[in-house]
C-alpha cells in the first residue's frame, strides 16, 4: 500500500512543520472556538479542493506516499488543505495577525509551491501560484469573519460550522475507506478512482444535510428514522451499479449509525452550549 519515494519527503517535512503548529494552537486555550473554528476551515478548504483539484482539474499533487496514482494525489489533497492551510488560517485568526501578517505567510505558501513545481512533485494545468496568492488571502479573511460570527453566536453560522464540521469527519471516513478497499462509487472497470472521488464527496455533501438536520431532534425514533432511509439510499446505488462495498458489507450501517451519533454529539457541542 505504501510506497518510498524521493517526492514524499518534502510532504513530510512539510506536515512535521504543520504538526507543531497544530501544538502551538492546542495551546491557546484562552480563545474559545478553536476546534470548531479549525473544523470550519477545514470543511471550507475542502470544498476548494473538491472544485478546484477534483472537478476543474486545475492541479495534481504527487507526494509518492500511496501505490494508487488517484488515492495518491488525494492524500497530498488532505494534507494541503485538510492540514497545512487550515491549521495555519486558524493561529493568524486566533492570534489576530494583521494583512502583513497574511501576505506574508501567503507568499511562503507561493515559494513552496514554485519549489514543488520545480522538484514536479505538484503539476498545475490551468492554475497559477498567483492564484494562491489571491485565494489564500480571501481565506484568511473568511476565517477571522467566520471567527467573529461564532463568537457573536449567530445562528445560521453555528449551523454552518456543524455542517462543515461533519461534513469534514464523513469526508475522512470515507476516505480511509476508500483506501482500505471498504467501499467504492462507481466501482465498474471503465471507471477511474477520479471518478469515484467526484461522486464520493457528493453523497457525503448529502449524508451530512440529513445527519445535521437530524441532530437537533430527541429520542431513538428519529434517528431510527434517518438510519434506515440512508441506508435504503445506499441499497439504490448498490442496486444501479453506482455504490460497491467491499468484504465488509455492513460498512454503510457502521458509517450511517457512527455519523448520526457524532452529529448529535457535535450539535450539543457547537450550537446547544452556546
Amino acid at each position: 500500500m505504501i510506497k518510498t519515494r524521493t517526492n514524499a519527503p518534502p510532504f513530510l517535512l512539510l506536515a512535521a512543520v504543520h504538526v507543531l503548529l497544530f501544538f502551538l494552537l492546542t495551546l491557546n486555550r484562552r480563545q474559545k472556538q478553536i476546534w470548531t473554528l479549525l473544523f470550519a476551515n477545514i470543511g471550507l478548504a475542502y470544498f476548494f479542493e473538491y472544485l478546484v483539484l477534483i472537478l476543474l482539474k486545475g492541479y495534481s499533487y504527487k507526494p509518492n506516499i500511496h501505490k494508487n496514482g488517484a488515492l495518491d494525489q488525494f492524500l497530498g489533497a488532505i494534507l494541503s488543505q485538510g492540514f497545512y492551510v487550515p491549521i495555519t488560517a486558524t493561529l493568524l485568526t486566533l492570534y489576530r495577525k494583521n494583512r502583513y501578517w497574511k501576505l506574508s505567510i501567503t507568499l511562503i505558501y507561493y515559494a513552496i509551491e514554485r519549489l514543488f513545481l520545480r522538484l514536479k512533485i505538484y503539476k498545475a494545468y490551468w492554475w497559477k501560484p498567483s492564484y494562491t496568492v489571491f485565494f489564500l488571502m480571501v481565506y484568511f479573511s473568511i476565517s477571522d469573519w467566520f471567527y467573529r460570527a461564532l463568537i457573536a453566536k449567530k445562528k445560521s453560522v453555528l449551523v454552518l460550522a456543524q455542517y462543515l464540521t461533519t461534513e469534514v469527519i464523513g469526508l475522512t471516513w470515507i476516505y480511509l475507506s476508500s483506501v482500505g478497499k471498504k467501499v467504492r462509487f462507481w466501482p465498474r472497470r471503465y471507471h477511474s478512482w477520479h471518478e469515484h472521488f467526484v461522486l464520493a464527496p457528493l453523497y457525503s455533501l448529502v449524508c451530512a444535510v440529513f445527519f445535521v438536520s437530524n441532530s437537533s431532534k430527541k429520542g431513538v425514533l428519529p434517528r431510527l428514522k434517518i438510519f434506515i432511509g440512508l441506508t435504503g439510499m445506499d441499497w439504490i446505488l448498490v442496486q444501479a451499479g453506482l455504490l460497491k462495498m467491499g468484504t465488509n458489507k455492513l460498512w454503510n450501517s457502521f458509517f450511517h449509525a457512527g455519523m448520526i451519533v457524532l452529529s448529535r454529539i457535535l450539535y450539543i457541542k457547537i450550537r446547544q452550549k452556546q
